[in-house]
């Protein structure tokens, strides 16, 4: 039996001063939820809810990342969002995955998401605590 259980979070770096134009993409673009969590929070940082995960972005000293690197998520409503990316501007890449919708597309900091559709049988994803954590 593994050690390991599942993911807890990712963490991605944004410059410093990046934290509004990262609420604006992450939140209001891709939908998620910002999470405050008085344990851990602290300037430079944001939390967003991705199910029973958590993505965490912290600012600080940026020289980019690998072009390969990315964070993959499932997405509910794929065409509905990419249309939403591809309305404010952003160069969305289809790339569909066998039977399933996927498209790539970057942060306004060069970070590389995956967002794959999820399809309706995985339905919505259950309550975590960092969603509690609000």
């Amino acid at each position: 039996m593994a050690d390991i259980h599942g993911v807890d979070h990712v963490q991605l770096p944004i410059p410093v001063g990046g934290a509004a134009q990262a609420r604006q993409f992450y939140e209001e673009l891709i939908g998620l939820r910002e999470v405050r969590d008085p344990a851990l929070d602290r300037p430079g940082t944001l939390r967003f809810s991705l199910g029973t995960q958590r993505l965490d972005l912290t600012e600080g000293r940026y020289t980019g990342i690998a072009p390969q690197a990315h964070l993959a998520l499932r997405a509910l409503a794929l065409p509905r969002l990419t249309a939403r990316l591809r309305a404010a501007g952003l160069p969305v890449q289809d790339a569909p995955l066998h039977d399933r919708g996927r498209i790539y597309v970057e942060d306004p900091f060069g970070n590389r998401l995956e967002l794959i559709d999820a399809g309706p049988e995985e339905g919505p994803v259950h309550v975590s605590r960092y969603q509690l954590a609000l």
